[in-house]
């Protein structure tokens, strides 16, 4: 039955839109950022081309379309956020200090970004890692199975984020003295 608010067609544009999100997201890169030079024809032509290898690449076009609405959503949020802050009578020059010289608003941010690409990642290619590692009932032997029994393994993830944690306090700790 259809519906007003029936969206299954717009899954059909779903390539358009991410050629579109790479193509603009990567051309006001490169023209911030001259990396090519300051000619915007060489800018739009890689940007192009790196569009296209989005698309044609199926595991890296699956994880930017998982990506890609938790980022609108994480920007929408820091908009309303920014807004209320102003509804408040916090004027804009605070604010823009907060988000520029604030190393805590950065740390959060890259958090925040890493932990959508690894959320995307794990959508995408979990399935393959977890074929990887497998289960005593699917066990194969291998080279890449006893490899992913020992990268995967809950033991090795957590000494290994426990390694993280103790480098970044280090880090931390030794820049304040």
């Amino acid at each position: 039955m259809a519906t007003v608010l029936d969206t299954s067609l717009v899954l059909y544009f779903k390539p358009v839109f991410t050629f579109l999100f790479v193509f603009g997201v990567l051309y006001a890169i490169l023209s911030r950022v001259p990396l090519f030079g300051k000619s915007s024809n060489i800018n739009i032509v890689v940007a192009f081309s790196m569009s296209m290898l989005f698309m044609l690449t199926p595991g890296v076009r699956d994880v930017l379309n998982v990506a890609t609405p938790w980022f609108i959503f994480m920007f929408i949020f820091l908009i309303m956020l920014v807004l209320v802050f102003m509804m408040v009578g916090v004027e804009e020059k605070s604010i823009v200090g907060v988000f520029s010289e604030n190393w805590v608003v950065w740390t959060i941010g890259i958090i925040a970004l890493i932990g959508i690409f690894g959320f995307a990642m794990s959508q995408v290619y979990g399935p393959v890692i977890q074929g990887l590692y497998g289960t005593e009932q699917t066990a194969q032997e291998g080279v890449t199975y006893d490899i992913g029994r020992i990268i995967f393994h809950p033991r090795m993830l957590a000494t290994i984020f426990i390694l993280v944690v103790a480098s970044q306090a280090v880090r931390l700790i030794s820049a304040r003295n």
